[in-house]
């Protein structure tokens, strides 16, 4: 029996048909049901279930609505999650996430939001220079887990939460009417005249064997923002390939294989060593960024057999920067051949598989959905700086290894109780740039993770929910040998850091609220993240060590509206983060945030247009720094003519920061202070036209 796609009184069909790629036409409903961001299908928590009756707070971006952002980098298709951002650079190397408070453009954090794209888990860290690297348009949907308390299926560490990518298919394109299709988008951009130019070529071989090829070109010139000056390092050129299949191995078995292989690179001469932040004291250097994923996953769905429910993935990834001729870089002794202005080779590879197995147990009035599997996982380090290790940027491996189980009981349709316990163990070993006393000597550490939630639907209309979290994230590489004293009593004595998250909230759907067939839902949470241990930079001989304690809480809003004419959400985050060793705002606390989004659909033209605005509240950084507050407003239309010769023709218009309003995002300011931070972009017009063809 296969797990079901359930919604509190009703099955959200066109939330499953949505979460599967079903085309738009298709996912209309027949009768008076109506379908609201929060009715989304959610498929990376687990058994798929609707996203308001989730005990977590999660949030899925599908196709539409990446489309609809027409962004830049992955950073730009978060804007409309609570709680959840990218800042640092604008181009795509210099991109940091934030998720709850949880990330900073130092390199301790970038194990603490795991970033999957079709599960493969992408990591990556390197002084001046962003952890995320991949092309929007290679997307079809995005889930936001916020949280530990959705992410013991990929690792303990994750206590800001997961951010899970998942690549285009071939059922995206195809109907059943054709077996091939080819889809060319092409755009451009006013603010620093970029341009956009993408193909994707779908084909059905036969019943059990489907395919897709992409390949895209983007260029972003220089930026400028509100009040007309350069934003340092915005411009960029970027290519990206992707290939993806699905086989169904026989006629008779619901087994299937599914692969895809994404390549993203990026080269630019002379562009700023610091990727982020305007850090011009840094010099220029030429760089070139290669990103690569691949996977193939073996999936065997419940169908007759309820103990049988498996998947199992292989997969590999590998991250590679090289830079070369540094210019303007300061003097000695940080020049070359002394720093790290000398030519250099940074990368991350890593290898890994992935099984689990979900048995399926029911009753009259319960079901229960067992989870249990296993990750094995090597990732080598490689950084070579003038021919050689460096001490700041040590290469090595880190081989771990972790057993995790998800218990998912409900009763009666109303109750339920998801528990999840999770055990990782690493051992780390640098090779090149740590003191020769410490090369080759094996730093072990084993961490656990355990969470329980609970979901409870009081009546059709409102539900209560509530979770717990302990979670133990492991020290990286990095963080361990980076600068390590070997005289120190204990120079490899990094402790791993543990938090305790505490979440409570409730949802509310109504429908028929302000006409006959609309629908309105929200989700309200509010949590509390404790830090013990907490690993941070320094600076100085000693850049990483653990703080005694800190503590990051917050309240997150998450409201969507739909009518047949009208539609509309609100994403709104409150979150404060502090040291309690020193009583100092953390750097990597946010502003408070409020997204308000309304538009307008003409059923009968297949047009739709809205306006957004994203107002932020001023705040003191961790620098000493009053940031003021702003508000942005964004405009958009969608066209997608259904008659005649612009049939199958797709039209997007964005005009974004319409008022042209000069601003910082605190992220960007954070612990360094205006001086290196740059400001946002200024008012940009985006088009961009695409059409499918089906044969």
């Amino acid at each position: 029996m296969s797990p079901t796609i359930r919604r509190f009184g009703a099955v959200s069909t066109l939330a499953l048909a949505t979460a599967l790629g079903t085309p738009a036409a298709a996912q209309t409903p027949q009768d008076n049901s109506v379908f609201t961001m929060l009715g989304r299908i959610i498929l990376g928590a687990g058994r798929a279930r609707v996203a308001i009756d989730t005990p977590q707070a999660v949030t899925a971006l599908e196709t539409d609505d990446i489309e609809r952002e027409q962004a830049s980098t992955l950073g730009d298709l978060l804007r409309a999650v609570p709680g959840a951002e990218a800042f640092g650079g604008s181009a795509m190397t210099g991109q940091f996430l934030n998720i709850r408070g949880v990330g900073t453009s130092t390199s301790s954090d970038e194990n603490r939001i795991i970033v999957t794209i079709d599960g493969v888990q992408k990591y990556y860290e390197q002084y001046r220079v962003g952890s995320h690297f991949g092309e929007p348009e290679l997307y079809r949907r995005v889930e936001v887990l916020r949280g530990p308390g959705s992410s013991m299926l990929y690792g303990a560490g994750a206590i800001g939460g997961v951010v899970a990518f998942e690549t285009r298919d071939a059922s995206d394109f195809l109907t059943d009417e054709s077996s091939t299709a080819l889809r060319l988008r092409a755009g451009g951009n006013s603010n620093g005249e970029g341009y956009l130019g993408s193909a994707i070529l779908a084909h059905r071989f036969n019943e059990r064997v489907e395919m897709l090829a992409a390949i895209t070109t983007r260029s972003e010139g220089d930026a400028d923002a509100g009040d007309g000056s350069l934003i340092t390092g915005s411009n960029m050129q970027s290519r990206s390939a992707l290939v993806s299949g699905t086989i169904r191995l026989s006629d008779e078995s619901e087994q299937t294989l599914r692969f895809s292989a994404s390549r993203w690179t990026t080269s630019g001469e002379q562009v700023p060593y610091s990727a982020y932040g305007n850090f011009s004291i840094f010099g220029n250097v030429d760089r070139e960024v290669t990103d690569d994923s691949a996977q193939i996953t073996w999936e065997n769905p419940a169908s007759d057999n309820p103990w049988v429910d498996a998947r199992v993935q292989l997969s590999w990834t590998q991250s590679r920067v090289v830079q070369e001729n540094a210019t303007n870089y300061p003097g000695y002794p940080f020049a070359p051949p002394y720093g790290l202005w000398q030519d250099s080779e940074y990368a991350y590879e890593g290898l890994a598989l992935d099984a689990r197995n979900t048995f399926t147990m029911m009753g009259d009035t319960w079901e229960n959905y067992l989870t249990v599997g296993g990750t094995i996982a090597r990732r080598d380090r490689v950084a070579v700086v003038g021919g050689t290790g460096y001490a700041s940027q040590p290469g090595g491996t880190s081989d771990t290894w972790g057993l995790y189980l998800q218990n998912e009981f409900i009763l009666n349709e109303r109750l339920t109780i998801l528990g999840a316990l999770r055990y990782d163990h690493t051992r780390l070993e640098a090779t090149s740039g740590a003191d020769a006393s410490l090369l080759n000597q094996p730093v072990t550490h084993g961490g656990s993770a355990a969470s329980l939630a609970m979901h409870y639907e009081i009546n059709d209309a409102w539900s209560v929910f509530g979770s717990l979290a302990d979670t133990t994230r492991l020290p990286t590489i990095d963080e361990v040998f980076d600068s390590a004293d070997p005289t120190a009593t204990n120079p490899l004595g990094l402790r791993p850091e543990h938090a305790r998250t505490i979440e409570l909230g409730f949802s509310w759907q109504g429908r028929d609220v302000f006409m006959a067939g609309d629908g309105l839902d929200l989700k309200l949470t509010a949590f509390n993240n404790q830090f013990r241990d907490m690993i941070t930079r320094t600076g100085g001989g000693v850049p990483f060590t653990n703080i005694g304690r800190a503590r990051i809480r917050g309240v997150e809003l998450e409201a969507s509206y739909q009518s047949e004419r009208w539609f509309g959400r609100v994403a709104a985050s409150m979150i404060d983060g502090v040291d309690q060793t020193t009583g100092r705002v953390l750097a990597s606390t946010p502003s408070h945030q409020i997204l308000l989004e309304l538009g307008h659909r003409l059923p009968a033209q297949n047009l739709e247009f809205g306006w957004r605005g994203t107002f932020a509240r001023g705040m003191e950084t961790a620098s000493g720094d009053a940031v003021p507050g702003y508000g942005v407003h964004d405009l958009f239309v969608t066209w997608r003519p259904d008659q005649g010769a612009l049939r199958g023709v797709e039209v997007q218009l964005a005009v974004n920061n319409v008022f042209d309003r000069y601003y910082y995002n605190a992220l960007d300011v954070g612990g360094y202070g205006y001086a290196f931070s740059n400001p946002r972009s200024g008012r940009d017009v985006r088009l961009t036209l695409g059409r499918t063809f089906n044969f």
